[in-house]
């Protein structure tokens, strides 16, 4: 992906000088990934061209086409050609293009650019779900989740489908229909979109154009865990650290293996690795990285699937043979300084259990 093609047009307002305006933003409008005040739109015709420059703000981005006519407004400005809806699109900013593929497809086809996928049937999705449930049980992840060129669309959405929020991430068809990301229903017409843009939808709504959508949220909900696998997959890509290298905790991998665990890692909690290096404690978030000792290691592991302080304490007193007010100290010490909370409990009925 690279720069976009348009130059600065005088009633459009600005196209965002910065090169990385166009690559950075059509990767969150795929993804579902939002700036605080940074709403998408993506024109596909000329259908709404006034009503979108209207409602979008000197915050927001419109990714139109090339040829478009210009229209007065204040919004940053993206010009493209091609189409990102049906299989093998491509969709291109300057001379480097983005290409629509299947998630199915992206395990075996030859990746050789920048590629956008989603869920075209619930074979796909039903496929996605299997290849979390066996990075869950066995550590190792699909080589699509792995590649960074690849884009999974509606990502931030698969991690927290009941989170409520207000439109982001828009496509206007031909039609005038607006319709969210990638993937998502239709929630209006672009004739209304103030309105359409003042609603507060689940996220899930950004799904509602998969085939199968409410029963992938049913296995969604039975797995509180994707957004972690989402994120253990970025931390592999992060890290560089492909199957077989490295291990995980959580996935194929337990450090304090007691039979003790009764709860699980929050989903934005660092993550235990053990890797050449020796035990890390990695964010994604934040990217940092710390180096532990065998000790501190375990201490974190019990903690993230402990559910309170008590039963942490006693694990690590039990496993190190450590005292048990030492323990205690342990746990607290690395509850205040490496970022971490306890455990959360395992809902009844969730796929994968606890670890």
């Amino acid at each position: 992906m690279g720069t976009s093609a348009t130059t600065a047009r005088r009633d459009e307002g600005p196209t965002g000088e910065d090169p990385l305006l166009g690559p950075h933003t059509l990767r969150a409008w795929v993804t579902g990934a939002r700036e605080a005040r940074t709403r998408v739109f993506l024109r596909e015709t000329e259908a709404g061209a006034e009503a979108v420059a209207a409602a979008a703000g000197p915050e927001d981005v419109i990714f139109q086409p090339l040829e478009s006519t210009s229209r007065p407004g204040t919004a940053r400005i993206v010009g493209y050609s091609g189409t990102l809806a049906d299989l093998g699109d491509e969709f291109f900013l300057g001379e480097r293009g983005v290409e629509l593929q299947d998630y199915i497809a992206a395990s075996f086809v030859q990746i050789i650019g920048p590629t956008a996928v989603r869920f075209f049937d619930e074979a796909s999705w039903r496929a996605f779900l299997d290849d979390a449930d066996l990075a869950r049980s066995t550590g190792v992840f699909a080589a699509a989740m792995l590649d960074p060129r690849v884009l999974l669309a509606g990502r931030h959405v698969l991690a927290r489908p009941h989170e409520v929020e207000t439109p982001g991430a828009l496509r206007i068809a031909a039609d005038g229909g607006v319709h969210l990301g990638l993937q998502g229903q239709e929630i209006g017409h672009v004739r209304d979109l103030p309105a359409v843009l003042g609603q507060a939808l689940p996220r899930a709504s950004a799904l509602g154009g998969v085939p199968g959508s409410a029963d992938l949220i049913t296995e969604l909900d039975a797995r509180l865990w994707i957004g972690r696998y989402l994120d253990a997959a970025d931390l592999r890509k992060m890290l560089r650290l492909p199957n077989g290298t490295g291990r995980i905790a959580g996935f194929g991998w337990t450090l304090l293996d007691d039979g003790l665990a009764d709860a699980e890692p929050e989903a934005t909690d660092p993550f235990l690795l053990d890797t050449a290096e020796g035990f890390l404690l990695a964010d994604v978030g934040t990217r940092r990285r710390h180096l532990l000792s065998p000790l501190t290691a375990t201490v974190v592991d019990a903690i993230q699937t402990s559910r309170t302080r008590g039963l942490a304490a006693a694990r690590v007193a039990r496993a190190c043979g450590v005292p048990d007010a030492h323990a205690r100290r342990l746990c607290l010490e690395a509850l205040e300084v490496l970022g971490l909370h306890l455990g959360r409990p395992v809902e009844s009925g969730q796929s994968g259990g606890t670890r």
